[in-house]
């Protein structure tokens, strides 16, 4: 146990008494605010031999406005868990008193990713997840999520996806889920640390604005930028051992704000004294863009039936990155930082204008998520498995100079996300690149991290690297020789533009006025923009579909038969096809399939393999598996997991938890395809790739084989961490503690289910029918 913390003040915000609001968030504590907490809590991981909380005790008043800060790896996101009781004993032990909520959704957690906090398959019922775990009813439902939307400053339909949303609109979405639950206290793990400045100080001012009385915990190193809006600040060292509590301006005159600087308040790079820039002589330009364009990302999104788009469109764009230089990107979020990243990288090409950049064994790049480009079992190993480290006393001064040498015989994902973040650096750095590629390399590290960071990159550059990066981070920026304002580059003529909030969810809006809606709030099943009829089943209807193709398949005993089956099949398909590529690349594994269970067949049988008796015997099981299979896999096209929660849990009334998070599940499934493509191509850009070589097929097989499983494990790595994730945002908002809920919309039959219950009953009876008129 450490000394006992320096007290800088008196709490001021638990002894002082509140006036009537103001803008800064002094006013008295309401009836709803509630106090926290912690008595002598230790906290140890099960994965851990030492405690990440130790004997800590901390009382926060009910509305007092705390800010929680520190060095990375204090302790400060485990505190947020402690105090909003989510801490799972069975995950670990815990000692100490920390007292739960007396209520679902009474304190809400707004986690630093905001897109592990989606839960719901629209922003409507991603509000709406809190009050139903409450079991309200939903009139009162929509009643509060309208209200929260408005509070959150959301500006967006209910309807719309939250999956395509920038950073900022799904952190505020985050925001609003938890306000629907009333809480009466709000605390935020680093809300602003992966937005762009404008979004920060929207969002920061949407916090301050929805937290009115309650009580208010933030855990960040941006102790400036939040110092204004709290009562007090409390700084945690190690093992959330507090070494400093008190008034902001006590706290920050012992405790140097630069080492948080402040992402929403930072002044302009441009306004920067030149000496705050990297200094040093640039040579050659090593990458060169000129008059670039470059076209819209666009993907299928088949768990949602539509085209997203990830980011604008970019025009005329021009930068050179000579070598021994730092060049940064710049550029509100969603403005295409990550895109333009990957036409540099070879990844797409240009829509226009011309590029030129280094062979890729000489281009290194990290990405945002460094988790995604480990293959090796131990941190030196990772740090040469690319082909293109060939030098092992680089490597070696490497992992000494990030402070990772006592690491070195660690499994890389047991690490940090400080630490993994350092780890992808140095071994980028150990490919001696003539180019680095950094994708927002300093989110998550304190000041004596990005210290780290900053050096090993100058390090780099005196080697004659040049180093380009995505960032938001002002500090970043200073540094940079060039920096690129992509915000200056976006296509204004494209109408197809990333959804945007209205001018009355912007900083600057009256705080006592409310804003007129110029969006819908109302709670609607989810529209698809190309919808087949299917569409419109109950979810139930279509379950009934598939089982009777299912149930029916049984009565196919002969070829004959099996294509009649499957001619009517073909018949009602196109009441459940939405679009021909779609439904083909669906269909293919079930005809690969059958293909394989009729060649089984063949060989199977006793007859002789080339009789022709021996063949249609196996065409009959090929059609019957295509009957059994193919109604199925068509119509559950048309399924939303949204739709069936509601069926299941609403109209069957299957227990809801179980129900809930099946669809919580099944909607982030939806996202397997882009982080598979995110770790397939951090390999390839490593040298990883595995490649076709006909001359030596087992080796080459073996190489893909490994690669596959390096990648199917950083998958399930990745599942496994957004799952825990997830998991904490549904019981903050009382999910963990529902016995019973309700939801937010009914589940009716209307006329069409009709129609599909008809098609049910003729893909059960047709086949049995069909049977004995050709004399089964």
């Amino acid at each position: 146990m450490s000394a006992g913390p320096t007290v800088l003040g008196t709490g001021s915000g638990s002894d002082v008494a509140r006036g009537d609001a103001a803008p800064d968030g002094t006013g008295p504590a309401s009836d709803a605010a509630v106090p926290l907490a912690l008595e002598a809590v230790t906290w140890t991981p099960s994965t851990r031999s030492h405690p990440t909380i130790d004997d800590l005790t901390l009382h926060i008043p009910a509305g007092q406005r705390v800010l929680l800060t520190g060095p990375s790896g204090g302790g400060k996101s485990t505190v947020l868990r402690a105090l909003t009781g989510l801490l799972d004993t069975s995950t670990g032990d815990l000692a100490g008193d920390a007292t739960g909520p007396t209520r679902p959704g009474e304190r809400g957690l707004l986690l630093q990713q905001p897109l592990h906090a989606l839960i719901g398959g629209s922003v409507g019922r991603d509000a709406a997840f809190g009050p139903e775990n409450a079991a309200l009813d939903r009139e009162e439902i929509q009643r509060r999520v309208t209200s929260a939307l408005h509070a959150a400053r959301v500006g967006l339909d209910a309807a719309t996806s939250p999956w395509d949303l920038s950073g900022g609109q799904q952190q505020r979405l985050a925001l609003a889920g938890s306000l629907a639950l009333d809480p009466g206290a709000l605390l935020l793990d680093e809300p602003l640390s992966m937005l762009d400045r404008p979004t920060a100080r929207e969002v920061r001012a949407a916090i301050l604005d929805a937290v009115g009385d309650r009580t208010l915990v933030v855990a960040d190193h941006d102790a400036e930028g939040w110092a204004p809006h709290v009562d007090r600040v409390i700084v945690l060292g190690a093992q959330a051992h507090v070494l400093a509590d008190g008034a902001p301006d006590d706290v920050l005159e012992q405790h140097d704000p630069a080492a948080m600087p402040d992402p929403a308040a930072a002044p302009d790079p441009a306004a920067m004294p030149a000496p705050a820039r990297a200094s040093g002589t640039c040579g050659a330009p090593v990458l060169s863009l000129s008059k670039v364009s470059i076209a819209r990302r666009r993907r299928r999104d088949e768990a949602r039936g539509k085209r997203t788009i990830a980011s604008p469109l970019l025009d005329g764009i021009d930068l050179a990155v000579p070598a021994g230089c730092v060049a940064v990107l710049t550029g509100p979020s969603g403005s295409g930082k990550t895109t333009l990243l990957r036409t540099i990288l070879g990844l797409a090409d240009p829509a226009g204008g011309h590029l030129e950049h280094p062979e890729p064994t000489k281009i290194a790049f990290v990405p945002q998520e460094p988790e995604h480009s480990f293959v090796a079992r131990t941190v030196r190993a990772e740090v040469t498995a690319s082909p293109w480290a060939h030098d092992s006393e680089l490597a070696e001064s490497l992992l000494r100079r990030a402070d990772l040498a006592h690491l070195s015989d660690a499994q890389p994902f047991e690490l940090s996300g400080g630490e993994q973040r350092r780890l992808a650096i140095i071994a980028a750095l150990a490919q001696e690149p003539a180019l680095l590629v950094l994708d927002e390399p300093t989110v998550g590290l304190d000041l004596e991290r990005r210290t780290q960071l900053f050096a090993l990159l100058g390090e780099a550059t005196a080697r004659g690297c040049a180093v380009l990066a995505a960032t938001h981070d002002p500090d970043l920026i200073t540094r940079a020789h060039v920096s690129l304002d992509l915000a200056e580059h976006v296509s204004t003529g494209d109408d197809d533009t990333l959804p945007t909030a209205p001018e009355s969810a912007v900083p600057g809006a009256a705080r006592d006025s409310t804003p007129t809606p110029t969006y819908d709030t109302t709670l609607r099943p989810p529209h698809r923009p190309r919808p087949a009829p299917a569409d419109t089943l109950n979810p139930l209807t279509t379950i009934a579909i598939a089982v009777a193709a299912a149930v029916g398949s049984f009565a196919i005993d002969r070829w004959q038969l099996g294509l009649l089956s499957c001619v009517l099949v073909a018949v009602l398909a196109p009441l459940a096809v939405r679009g021909v590529r779609s439904t083909a690349l669906r269909l293919i594994p079930i005809a690969l399939a059958a293909v394989g269970l009729c060649w089984s067949t063949v060989l199977a049988s006793p007859l002789p393999v080339f009789s022709g008796t021996t063949w249609l015997l196996g065409l009959k099981e090929a059609l019957r598996i295509g009957y059994f299979v193919a109604p199925g896999v068509l119509i559950f096209a048309s399924l939303d997991p949204t739709r069936l929660g509601d069926a299941l849990g609403g109209r069957l009334r299957l227990p809801g938890r179980p129900v809930a998070a099946s669809v919580a599940g099944l909607l982030r499934a939806g996202l397997t395809a882009d982080v598979w493509e995110r770790i397939m191509t951090s390999r390839r850009l490593r040298g990883l790739g595995a490649r076709r070589d006909l001359r030596h097929p087992l080796r080459s097989g073996a190489a893909l084989v490994r690669l596959l499983a390096s990648c199917t494990l950083a998958l399930l790595v990745d599942a496994v961490r957004a799952t825990e994730q997830q998991a904490l945002a549904m019981d903050a908002r009382g999910f963990a503690t529902a016995q019973h809920r309700t939801w937010a919309l009914p589940s009716p039959f209307t006329r069409g289910d009709l129609v599909g219950l008809a098609a049910a009953v003729l893909l059960l009876v047709a086949p049995w029918v069909l049977r004995t008129v050709l004399g089964g």
